[in-house]
């Protein structure tokens, strides 16, 4: 009887195992988003650099997974005309602009999407 007992808790163990992996893999985990499935990424319609001329490159604290950096990116590339790339290694994201770029409401969009603007490393 008592064999049967510890069979059964260690199938519960591995059955949960298995569900918190398989549902790890299809909603994500993390730091941000564990209950929800990752945000569709936000492209932007013009792809041609050459209408972007003008460049910001800012640091943002507080990015530690994919699904930060992607909330980064969506929260800027929703902006007109405006092109984003995030780099999660370097904690920093890279600004493309049609126009001059409006410095301060690209630190608010990157604030209303959870993170912390740092210093401009680049501006061109």
């Amino acid at each position: 009887m008592a064999n049967i007992i510890i069979v059964l808790i260690l199938a519960a163990a591995v059955g949960y195992g298995i569900y918190s992996f398989v549902h790890h893999l299809r909603c994500g985990g993390g730091c941000c988003g564990e209950h929800e499935a990752a945000a569709k990424k936000v492209r932007v319609a013009d792809r041609n650099r050459s209408h972007y001329p003008h460049r910001l490159v800012l640091g943002v604290d507080g990015m530690t997974c994919q699904n930060c950096q992607r909330r980064v990116e969506n929260a800027l590339n929703a902006m007109p005309g405006t092109w984003a790339a995030a780099d999660l290694a370097a904690q920093q994201v890279s600004i493309l602009t049609k126009e001059t770029p409006d410095e301060a409401a690209i630190r608010q969009a990157i604030r209303d999407a959870g993170y912390l603007p740092l210093r401009t490393t680049v501006k061109q």
